[in-house]
């Protein structure tokens, strides 16, 4: 009988596509609220659709709604995910003050033998949307950033994993909104990371280097030169990709500081920066000692091709010594 009326809730989410906007919305709701999640997801995104100025109020309403009962209505936070996304999607203020719940929420549920907080995608997913919408939500992105405390009891070993999904989406909304409050909070969680986990450090620094503040620098040349090549690899594109030829005599430096793949990274990011220069030191780097300053140089000196190109290329896949080169010098790879 539940399959039988999962099925009919999406069939009635069919039909309903083919109604008046304003049927189509009260039947959208009403399967929304039927207790059959995957059926609610998909008419909480038909409803999200609809051009209609009473879709956004619909969407607060409903998850005002399922907030009333969490665990009953909506145990995975999976309708309210969906809910966040559709105003993320609209992109209009009325979702604000809902998103501004969502980004708070915390649901802890047994799906498995122990708690789990169930509504950290659901943090994450808000944080974005509300960055959209809401210029003035700097606060609320700041606190999910710095927010690196378990809701449930968890090892010491596994604790700054546990949000690391919320910190990093705080850190991708806070370059949305890119201003200089936004920077200089990215900068201090940069320059005292803690322990912090390498995935977040990353969103930070690439949203910072997007945001291009006057200290810029200052707080990306420790990631750029250090001992994780992660972040050193992270560091080095976005500074290419953003500064261009203003950061070359930094990457050409850091080649002398950095060991091993940190090497390879730091090339590829250099052949990324469009320059009449670079062709000519990705050709230099080719005869360098190192294997890995000559595969990175191989694999970035490809959207250079010409014929004084790939004659070195053939000759470098031949007879280079380090086969990880020859392959990177590959002209079918």
């Amino acid at each position: 009988m539940k399959t039988g009326g999962y099925e009919k809730t999406l069939q009635t989410i069919k039909n309903a596509k083919d109604m008046p906007t304003e049927q189509a919305i009260e039947t959208f709701v009403a399967c929304a609220k039927k207790g059959f999640t995957l059926a609610s997801v998909k008419a909480v995104q038909e409803l999200a659709k609809l051009n209609h100025p009473s879709v956004a109020p619909c969407l607060a309403d409903l998850y005002n709604w399922l907030e009333q009962d969490p665990k009953k209505h909506d145990k995975t936070c999976d309708i309210r995910i969906t809910i966040a996304e559709a105003f993320g999607q609209i992109g209009t203020v009325a979702g604000i003050d809902t998103l501004k719940k969502a980004v708070r929420t915390v649901q802890i549920a047994k799906l498995g033998p122990t708690p789990e907080d169930l509504a950290i995608g659901l943090r994450a997913t808000a944080a974005l949307a509300l960055a959209g919408v809401d210029s003035d939500s700097l606060y609320e992105l700041a606190i999910l950033l710095f927010d690196e405390e378990p809701a449930i009891p968890t090892s010491p070993i596994n604790r700054p994993f546990v949000k690391a999904q919320t910190r990093r989406a705080a850190a991708q909304a806070i370059g949305i909104l890119g201003d200089a409050g936004g920077a200089a909070i990215l900068a201090v969680k940069l320059k005292f990371p803690g322990e912090e986990v390498p995935e977040v450090l990353a969103d930070c620094l690439e949203a910072l280097i997007l945001m291009r503040p006057p200290y810029l620098l200052e707080i990306t040349k420790p990631y750029l030169t250090g001992d994780d090549e992660y972040l050193s690899a992270i560091t080095a594109l976005a500074l290419a990709q953003n500064l261009g030829q203003q950061v070359l005599p930094l990457l050409c430096e850091t080649l002398e500081i950095v060991h091993g793949e940190a090497k390879e990274s730091i090339v590829i990011a250099i052949s990324v920066i469009r320059s009449s220069s670079i062709r000519q030191i990705l050709l230099d780097f080719l005869d360098d000692s190192s294997p890995f300053m000559r595969r990175g140089a191989a694999k970035g000196i490809k959207t250079y091709l010409d014929d004084d190109v790939i004659k070195k290329l053939r000759k470098i896949h031949a007879t280079d010594p380090d086969k990880f080169v020859r392959q990177a010098a590959e002209l079918d790879a």
